[in-house]
Formats: C-alpha cells, structure tokens, sequence
C-alpha cells in the first residue's frame, strides 16, 4: 500500500488537526469522528503499485499502520477501516 500520513496531511493543509472530521464514502456510509491527532493513520491511495478504485474499495481507504497489541486476525472485517472515501470535511 501507498499514501500519506494522514495526520501530516490535515496539518499541512488546515494547520492543525481538526478536533472532528466528517467522511462520506461511495457506498454512502457518513461518520463524524475526532482523534486523527494519530501518525498511525494512512490515507491509502494506491495498492500493488496501482491506484484505488471503487473495486477495490478506493478512491481512497483510511487505514492504520500499527494495530498495537491487538490480534490483526480480528481485524480481518476491516471494521475500524473507512474506506470508498469520497470526501473529507474539517468540523471545527
């Protein structure tokens, strides 16, 4: 996988980290969060070399990078992952 550091992301781009962001994705899934003040997180745009696509549950996949202690066989549904990612507000 490929991407960017989200954290690193909203900082460059809003100064700071949102204390809320707001998501909506392809498959019409709409969440507002807060704690992405996280460097674990990744904005994943591209996979085995090539970009996402919606086939492949892109354009763009939130993921983390470290699962810390938890078993990553648990994960296997990918529940704690955002992805089909068509757009990304700041709630301040």
């Amino acid at each position: 996988m490929r991407g960017l550091v989200f954290r690193e992301l909203l900082v460059k781009h809003f100064g700071e980290v949102p204390s809320r962001l707001h998501f909506e994705a392809w498959d019409d899934y709409d969440v507002t969060l807060a704690g992405w003040d996280d460097p674990d997180w990744i904005l994943v745009t591209h996979q085995n070399g090539e970009p996402l696509t919606l086939r492949h549950r892109g354009p763009l996949r939130l993921v983390e990078r470290d699962y810390g202690d938890r078993d990553p066989a648990n994960l296997r549904n990918f529940n704690d992952w955002i992805w089909m990612i068509r757009r990304i507000e700041a709630v301040w």
